[in-house]
């Protein structure tokens, strides 16, 4: 009988980890443990909805980012951007991934209380056509930002 021990690899305990952490961050969040950052949005002058989406696009950003990172040791913006050359350091993108998740969790809970059409030519205006103008500007540059 070979021993049960060899059998754990260090991938295999990251992936337990943040899986564990992913879970128990789920847990706190819908038990209400984690209701305080939402007073504190609220403390600021943000609105009851607006800090709902804020902190639901958070929790969900934060239980994305620890899947990816258990199962495959990178941050998701390294997974999708490594295979570009031109993309020197994709981390740093992930605070553009995180203002995306925010904007579209504001959206679909309808924060601003406009028209769904208006909210979905606006964050397509204004947030991808920048993006793009930025991704060709990094692709002329050859990834020097």
């Amino acid at each position: 009988m070979g021993d049960p021990w060899k059998s754990i690899t260090v991938e295999s305990v990251r992936a337990f980890t943040y899986g564990s952490l992913s879970v128990l961050l789920v847990w706190l969040s819908t038990e209400g443990y984690l209701s305080i950052f939402t007073d504190i949005l609220l403390m600021f002058g943000v609105s009851v909805i607006f800090a709902k989406s804020i902190f639901i696009s958070t929790i969900l950003f934060l239980v994305v980012v620890a899947i990816f990172y258990g199962l495959h040791g990178k941050i998701f913006t390294t997974l999708m951007l490594e295979h570009m050359p031109w993309v020197k350091n994709p981390d740093k993108y992930l605070i553009f991934f995180f203002i995306w998740a925010n904007l579209i969790a504001a959206c679909i809970l309808n924060v601003f209380d406009l028209n769904k059409l208006l909210q979905f030519l606006t964050l397509f205006v204004v947030f991808l056509f920048p993006s793009l103008i930025l991704g060709i500007g990094i692709q002329k540059k050859g990834g020097n930002i």
